[in-house]
């Protein structure tokens, strides 16, 4: 999870053909009764392009063949798609029973999306892909998947009758390489009997500020590398705490990164000043004409 937004990706005339060829297949295969080949293609449809119509055909085939907990999570994902629908009232329903009955059974429910992994695991339970939804009684439980970086896990807690909801994905500062510095060399100039020009002034004050924004900058990725470093290698922590310890970095990582642009630019612009401040008043040779 990530603290910057991401920009909103719209589907191109691809997607669009692929979402289409996906969908009327598998409306095709729902009409034959195949619903589980019929799960397989809206499931790829909604891939490329998120609909309504498609979540709401998967929840209907779960229904079909008796999967309560996917249809319900479908269910719930219809609703916050398309709140105002004209069939909210009668889906809300159908969602609200199978709570009940989850409570009444002494069940709470637990949904995880997974985006990007494989050979998911929940308790004894196993899934090739996400997401997953599944009613469990209280307690805590284990979600493991198997990312292309490796495997992930997070610990889910349940409660009777309540729905717990996870976004469960690699987490990454997004911590970029910077090499702050500043020249080697200041600029040398004679001793001048006037005081310095405004211009001077102000570009001591520019490159000060410049430096100092590169040294808290800096300190900010050692401690934000840190944090992340211990993300991926505390195998202890729980969801919570790994997700709090990824904002944590991914905060220290953003501002490091503003401070170290920031402070570059201050610093070569302090520098520049300088340069443009020389010759000033008072700074001709002694042997020169007045």
């Amino acid at each position: 999870m990530v603290s910057a937004a991401d920009p909103v990706w719209m589907p191109g005339a691809a997607e669009k053909e692929r979402f289409k060829a996906y969908f009327t297949q598998g409306e095709k295969l729902y009409s034959q009764g195949e619903y589980g080949a019929a799960i397989w293609n809206f499931r790829r449809a909604d891939r490329q392009l998120a609909t309504p119509e498609v979540i709401y055909d998967l929840a209907k085939c779960h229904e079909k063949l008796g999967d309560v907990a996917f249809a319900t999570y479908y269910y719930r994902l219809y609703l916050k798609r398309s709140p105002s629908a004209s069939d909210a009232l009668d889906v809300a329903e159908r969602v609200g029973t199978a709570l009940a009955q989850a409570e009444a059974n002494g069940r709470g429910f637990l949904e995880v999306e997974v985006p990007g992994a494989e050979k998911l695991k929940v308790s004894n339970y196993e899934f090739p892909e996400g997401p997953i939804a599944i009613f469990l009684p209280p307690g805590d439980f284990e979600v493991t998947g198997t990312f292309p970086d490796g495997p992930k896990r997070v610990v889910a807690q349940l409660r009777t009758g309540k729905t717990t909801t996870l976004v469960f994905e690699p987490l990454s500062p997004p911590l970029v390489e910077a090499r702050p510095g500043a020249p080697d060399e200041a600029v040398r100039v004679s001793k001048r009997t006037g005081g310095p020009s405004a211009m001077r002034v102000t570009s001591y004050v520019v490159a000060g500020l410049g430096v100092a924004a590169l040294a808290v900058g800096t300190v900010l990725g050692v401690l934000a590398s840190g944090e992340a470093n211990q993300l991926k290698t505390d195998k202890t922590l729980n969801y919570n705490q790994a997700q709090a310890l990824a904002n944590g970095a991914n905060d220290k990582g953003l501002v490091a990164n503003v401070l170290w642009g920031v402070g570059g630019a201050a610093v070569a612009g302090g520098v520049v000043m300088f340069i443009v401040s020389m010759p000033e008043p008072g700074m001709k040779s002694s042997g020169g004409s007045r």
